[in-house]
């Protein structure tokens, strides 16, 4: 066997802009689009909506809220801790691989409390049988466990002891507000097949991609990744700085000289945040003028070329919507810059009579 094949810049750049649907060119429901990302991260409300929009060629708000109301995806705390939504039945992989690390992190911060974990978990499993809010669940655990789980700790060791989903209008678009959450219906996957679910998603939706990398995604330890990736059919590659990269051995990759069009993304869009080396995407020399380190906050884009080349955001003044773009480095998106700015003003905003993009100095 000779040595893995080395990947571009630009070859890497092309997979994940194909992967993530970005060439708009899938006319697929808001489940099926859900599934193949992976997860859409779902902790502002509106990011969801606006990832859809970008990624398919004909998507309405309700399409993503008819499929929460019916269950086809469901919003839950799962991957690195943060909000997001996937396909309902991904969800019970994803549960049991992301619950494996975060109760062993919760048990370490409370190995000498005392706490009655059967005694919990019976009661949590009863008690959230019905929507609960987080407060109800911050009661509850300190009730049952007699004070003995620290106070930032009460709704995390709920949501690692029992599968908790979000109740609608939880994700609907702009819905803000305290949201319910309830018990998920149904068993959840056993290892090392639930990891294994969930490293397969992401590879479809963002690889070829470095162990690393699939650790900043799940969140999760490489003795629990390593097993799962050995239950997979998997192909190594080599990036150009020397990083081996792995994929599924039937993804495809595009042709690294395929056009990638202008494309806009929301906050804390996947496609920036899930790798370790976020070059593909985004060049180091802006990296800290999109992903804000402080407080976590991702900033909404555009890319030219595949490649983040500024940020935008937009604002309405009575009947008057204005998309703002800047600029972060020399790129000329042309007059697809423009028209891709259009077309998500249109949708952020379709009741304003009057909407204008405009480039900052």
């Amino acid at each position: 066997m000779g040595a893995p094949r080395t990947l571009s810049q630009r070859e890497l750049t092309a997979s994940l802009f194909t992967r993530q649907l970005l060439h708009r060119d899938q006319a697929l429901t808001a489940e099926d689009a859900v599934r193949r990302l992976a997860a859409l991260q779902a902790q502002y409300s509106p990011s969801p909506h606006i990832a859809l929009h970008v990624r398919l060629p004909e998507f309405d708000k309700k399409d993503l809220e008819r499929a929460l109301v019916d269950g086809g995806v469901v919003k839950s705390t799962l991957m690195r801790g943060t909000l997001h939504i996937v396909a309902a039945d991904d969800y019970p992989h994803f549960a049991a691989a992301w619950r494996r690390q975060w109760l062993t992190e919760i048990r370490g911060r409370h190995k000498n409390a005392g706490v009655d974990e059967d005694a919990l978990l019976g009661s949590l499993e009863k008690f959230t049988a019905e929507p609960r809010s987080a407060q109800d669940l911050r009661d509850h655990v300190h009730d049952v466990t007699g004070g003995a789980v620290r106070k930032g700790d009460l709704v995390h060791y709920a949501r690692a002891l029992v599968p908790l989903v979000h109740v609608a209008p939880s994700g609907h678009w702009r819905a803000h507000g305290k949201p319910s959450m309830v018990l998920w219906q149904g068993e959840l996957e056993p290892e090392p097949a639930a990891t294994a679910r969930l490293v397969s998603r992401y590879l479809a939706a963002f690889g070829p991609a470095s162990r690393a990398d699939i650790a900043q995604f799940t969140y999760l330890r490489y003795r629990q990744i390593d097993p799962a990736l050995d239950e997979l059919d998997t192909v190594r590659y080599t990036a150009e700085d020397g990083r081996e990269l792995v994929d599924l051995a039937d993804a495809p990759l595009p042709p690294p000289d395929l056009p990638l069009p202008v494309r806009f993304l929301p906050k804390w869009d996947a496609a920036l945040l899930s790798h370790a080396d976020r070059t593909r995407i985004l060049p180091e020399a802006i990296h800290k003028e999109v992903y804000k380190a402080i407080n976590g906050e991702c900033l909404a884009t555009y890319l030219i070329d595949g490649v983040v080349a500024g940020i935008w955001d937009h604002s309405r003044t009575r009947d008057v919507a204005t998309l703002t773009l800047r600029p972060l480095r020399p790129a000329d998106g042309g007059d697809a810059l423009m028209e891709e700015g259009e077309r998500l003003l249109a949708f952020l905003e379709p009741d304003a009579t009057t909407r204008k993009v405009e480039i900052a100095s």
